[in-house]
Parts: C-alpha cells; sequence; structure tokens
C-alpha cells in the first residue's frame, strides 16, 4: 500500500502498459485518474475515466484540473500514451511524423506542464515511458526514436529543474511487451537482411508483460524511490547491452 492517500493520474489508461499501471496502483492504494481516447475499462469509486487527446493543450489542462478537483490532490503522473509505426523513413509522410512526436513527446510535455504546480505542493513525481527506440538506434523507426529520445531528455532536463522544488523526474525504456500496440505494428516490407536480428532480447521469453513495466514506474514514482530522479531505467531484456 504504497500509494495509500494519494491520486494518480495515468495517460494511455485504457490498455497496455497504461491500464496495467492503473490496475497495479489501485492495488497500492492509489486513487486514479486515467487519461485516454478509449474508454477505461476499470470502473470503480477509485478510477476517474477522463477522455482526453493529450495533443490537445486545453483537453490536457481540463483533465488535469478535473483530476484534481476529484482526488483534492495530485501525487503521481504517469505519462503512458504512445503509438509507433516501422516505415523506411524515406516513406515517413509529414502528417504521421507530427502524430508520432505529437502523442508520445508533445503530449508527455503537456500532460507534465500542466500538472507541475499540483506535484510541486505534494512534493510528488513523474513516471514517463519512453523506450530502448530512445537510448540506442532502432531501424526503420526515426519519428518513434526521436519522440522517446525526446522524451528521455525531457525527463533529465526537468528532473534537474524541479529538483529544488521536491519532484521527482524520471522515465522507463522498455523493449518489447506484450501490448495492443506491439500487437498492431506491420513489419517493413524489404527490409535490409543485414539488420535482421539486431538488438534482440537475452532473456526468455523475450517479450515482456506490462504488469512487468507497471511495477517500474510503481516503484519509480513511490516513496521508496525517494534518491531516485533523473533516473533512465532500461526494461528491454538485456537488448541494450
Amino acid at each position: 500500500m504504497r500509494y495509500a492517500g494519494s491520486v494518480a493520474l495515468v495517460t494511455g489508461g485504457a490498455s497496455g502498459i497504461g491500464a496495467a499501471t492503473v490496475r497495479r496502483l489501485l492495488r497500492e492504494g492509489a486513487r486514479v485518474a486515467a487519461l485516454d481516447l478509449a474508454a477505461v475499462k476499470e470502473s470503480t469509486d477509485d478510477v476517474l475515466p477522463l477522455h482526453c487527446d493529450v495533443r490537445d493543450e486545453t483537453a490536457v489542462e481540463d483533465a488535469v484540473g478535473a483530476a484534481v478537483a476529484w482526488g483534492g490532490r495530485l501525487d503521481l503522473v504517469a505519462n503512458v500514451a504512445g503509438v509507433a509505426s516501422y516505415q523506411h523513413t524515406t516513406e515517413v509522410a509529414l502528417a504521421e511524423w507530427d502524430r508520432i512526436i505529437g502523442i508520445n513527446l508533445t503530449g508527455t510535455f503537456l500532460v507534465s506542464r500542466a500538472a507541475l504546480p499540483f506535484l510541486v505542493a505534494t512534493r510528488g513525481a513523474i513516471v514517463n515511458v519512453a523506450s530502448l527506440a530512445g537510448v540506442r538506434g532502432w531501424r526503420y523507426s526515426a519519428a518513434y526514436s526521436a519522440a522517446k529520445g525526446g522524451v528521455v531528455a525531457l525527463t533529465r532536463s526537468l528532473a534537474v529543474e524541479m529538483a529544488p522544488d521536491g519532484v521527482r523526474v524520471s522515465c522507463v525504456c522498455p523493449g518489447s511487451v506484450d501490448t495492443p500496440l506491439r500487437a498492431g505494428l506491420r513489419a517493413v516490407p524489404n527490409p535490409h537482411p543485414r539488420l535482421d536480428g539486431i538488438g534482440g532480447a537475452l532473456i526468455d521469453p523475450p517479450v515482456a508483460d506490462p504488469a512487468e513495466v507497471a511495477a517500474a514506474i510503481a516503484y519509480l514514482g513511490s516513496a521508496e524511490a525517494r534518491f531516485a530522479t533523473g533516473a533512465v531505467l532500461r526494461l528491454d531484456g538485456g537488448a541494450g547491452v
């Protein structure tokens, strides 16, 4: 019950890592505002489902305000919402670039910015979900890698800026996770044979369960991780070694 009496906000809370994080935080005693464009499946008095496009500045500010009004405080923000695609860079349309950057990076910025005044009041924490693709080169994912690399840099910058106010900011960098996002990725046509098998996990099975990532998020956002800020935690099964 590390989160007893606490209020958390989780983006992307309808599925995958976000839904697993909602469940984990509930189990540890938090009340959770879950933001998503899809319907949030968890239905209890301790969950506030909020329909929100994290790219929309006004919608984000309204959602964060609604979460604080509902919970009376804000102790943790978990920025999980994200999208990805595999494409040859020469075939990436600007609209697709904007979509991936907007949801993964701009959304993380907008939610964090809106939440910071409330987190200062509670000396709370932000945990962002980046990716292995944000800390090492990854084939056919220029937009996604740029977005997640930006999330890592944003995490570190905010960690420095907010340290005097007692707000900790860290991120997790998963590798392959069994989520709808992963299931929806299409293989790149005509991949170069030299790029096959690069960056494979060392752990068997090589795909993580969303609950494993949620456990790391719950730790980094808790008081037990008091000395962790600016942390970039890889959860990649050794693929980035």
